[in-house]
Parts: C-alpha cells; structure tokens; sequence
C-alpha cells in the first residue's frame, strides 16, 4: 500500500533570509545583469562563503552542504597557496642581498599578475562570440533555493539560501526557464541567436533549433577561455620578471610616512593618516602604470637580454598568445555559424504548405 508522504505533518516554519530582498522576484532565481559590478560582487560573495560558511557546514556534515560549495571551495587552495608563495619570496628580503630582494619581489608580483592575466583576459574570448552569436556564456544568475529540513515537526525550520551562479554551469541542462520567463530574454533571446546565427527571422521554434548550437557554442567556448587564459596568465609572468620593476618598488619603499605632530587631536590623527594614504595610493598607482608599460615594452623587444632566442621570447610568447585567443575564439563563432547554415539548408521550402506523414 502507497501512503501519503507529508513534511512534519505541514508543521514547517519558513523564516525569512536578508538576502533574499535583493533578488528581484523575492525568493525566486533570476538572472542578473552580466556588468563589472555583478562579477565582482559575485566573486566576493562566493570567495567569502568558500572561506567561512561552507568548510564549517561541510566538517559537521550538514544535511545541506552539495557539490556547489564543495567545487567553490576550490578558490581556497589558490589563495592561501598565491599568499604563502608570496610570502616564502618576500619573507627573508631584509636579509638579502639587493638583487636577491629584487628577485623575491619580482616573483611575488609575478603570482599576483599570473592570477589577474588568467582573469581578465576571459572577455578576449566570451565577449566576441557573445557578440557575434548571441550566447552569453558567462551570464549570472541569483539561485535561491530552500534548505531541507534538519529538525523535525514544527522545530524544522527551512531556509532561503542563495547561490552565485551562471545560466550555462551545465550545458546539458542550462537554465532554460530562467531564459524564458525573464521579460528582458525570453523567446526574443532564442530569436536573436537564431537571426544571428542566419537561420532567419521567422522561426516556428527557435528554441528547439539553437538549443544544440548554443550547447556547442558553450562547450567549445569554455576550451578556448580555459586555453586562452593559461597563456595569458604566463604573458603576466614575463611581465612581473622585467628589471623596470625595480623602480615601482622603490617608490613603494620611499613612500611618504605620516608623522603625528605633538598633542595632535585623535581625529586629526585619523584624518591625516587617511589623506597621507590617498595621496600615497594616487602615486603608486600611477607609478605602476608607468612601470606596467615599460615592462610590457621590454618584454616585447627584449632589451634586458643579450641576443639569441631569450631576446626575442617575450615577443613570441606575446604573438602565440595573441594567435591563441583568436584562433580559439574564431574557431568557436565559425564552428557556430556551420552549424546555423546546417540547420537552415533549405531542403523543404518554409512558404509552401507540406504534409507531415
């Protein structure tokens, strides 16, 4: 005999989560704008809760620790890894020689530049093909979903939690329905992947026909932003080893120290310190940026090294990379718009009525 199945006889409390009023629908998944702001954001709130929230929950076996928290946790060996290597470079710096100092620093820039080449340079590749196919595949969403119950009878408290995610995570099974009941997507997002991948304008179900193009797409742009952003993280490197550093460092070392001047008050105190640190802050960045193109000028035509290959290594480095990124990314619009004309071989005219056997 089949019984009825109930949650704690419908005696469950559902409590209300701050982070829900965020979302524009409540306490509903939604896609959020792909902008600078939402993916730093996004990156924040993931990092911290990798960090904080889901070790804790995953040690004491909770029931609703999933495989989202376990794969964000993956950020936390890069981090500490990043700061231990940097510190084990700069650790022993004044105890060094000049140039062996110099050495360290250049190397703990070089872990910071390798981490920011392998992160910026994924637009190279995902903002051209969203451009020319109409596949964002790096579009962000808000998942809100409902803790399962850990208490029994009307103690089971279950909770609205968040989740930084994007559409195409999954490319079997991407958020389809968040595309579709999203009033700024919906069927005209399908439209205009079909109209720019030339299957036309007038599609009976364009949804069913761009499906397997924009799963392709996804598959294939992910290869190329992974292929690309290694390379470039490597450029970073060669960067970060260039002897015009030294001049940043300097700066940093001789920078300007606020001095307390005698039966000074705690707010002008503060208050010094904090212009001291704008004013220092202004001149360093504009110290980097100097020192960054000068850097990417003698990589580029090697004039801290003798002739040979080392001399013009960083010039080829920077030409393969180049030809990396766009290959990759041709390769994936191309292999799109293949597919397009494919689907849109006009072996049935669409005008004249047909019978269906």
């Amino acid at each position: 005999m089949i019984k009825e199945v109930s949650l704690s006889d419908n005696r469950i409390n559902f409590k209300e989560n701050p982070v829900t009023k965020k979302a524009d629908k409540g306490d509903e998944s939604v896609i959020l704008p792909n902008t600078l702001n939402t993916r730093i954001w996004q990156k924040y709130d993931k990092t911290l809760n990798a960090m904080t929230e889901y070790p804790v929950k995953g040690l004491k076996g909770d029931v609703n620790s999933d495989f989202y928290e376990f794969l964000s946790m993956g950020i936390v060996p890069y981090l500490v890894g990043s700061a231990m290597f940097m510190t084990m470079f700069n650790l022993l710096n004044k105890h060094l020689t000049p140039k062996a100092s110099l050495t360290g620093k250049k190397m703990g820039l070089g872990v910071v530049l390798y981490g920011l080449g392998k992160t910026l340079s994924n637009d190279l590749v995902t903002r051209p093909v969203a451009h020319y196919t109409g596949v964002d595949v790096e579009l962000p969403y808000r998942n809100i979903y409902c803790t399962l119950p850990t208490k029994p009878g009307a103690e089971a408290d279950i909770d609205h939690k968040h989740q930084q995610r994007k559409v195409y995570d999954s490319i079997e099974f991407f958020r389809k329905d968040l595309i579709q009941k999203d009033p700024a997507y919906g069927k005209a997002y399908y439209d205009k992947i079909a109209h720019k991948l030339g299957l036309g304008d007038n599609n009976n179900d364009s949804v069913t026909e761009v499906t397997p193009i924009i799963q392709s797409i996804v598959a294939s742009t992910k290869t190329a932003k992974s292929l690309s952003s290694y390379a470039w993280a490597g450029v970073g490197v060669g960067l970060a080893v260039q002897n015009c550093w030294q001049d940043f460092f300097k700066a940093v070392s001789e920078r300007n120290k606020y001095m307390a001047k005698s039966n000074e008050g705690f707010l002008s105190k503060v208050g010094g310190k904090l212009l001291n640190t704008a004013k220092n802050t202004l001149s360093l960045s504009k110290t980097f940026g100097k020192t960054f193109g000068k850097a990417c000028k003698t990589l580029w035509t090697g004039e801290d090294v003798k002739g040979g290959f080392r001399k013009h290594a960083g010039k080829i480095g920077i030409l393969l990379t180049t030809a990396l990124t766009i290959g990759s990314t041709w390769n994936v619009i191309h292999r799109a718009k293949q597919m397009g004309k494919l689907v849109n071989k006009d072996l049935i005219d669409k005008n004249q009525e047909s019978t269906v056997i």
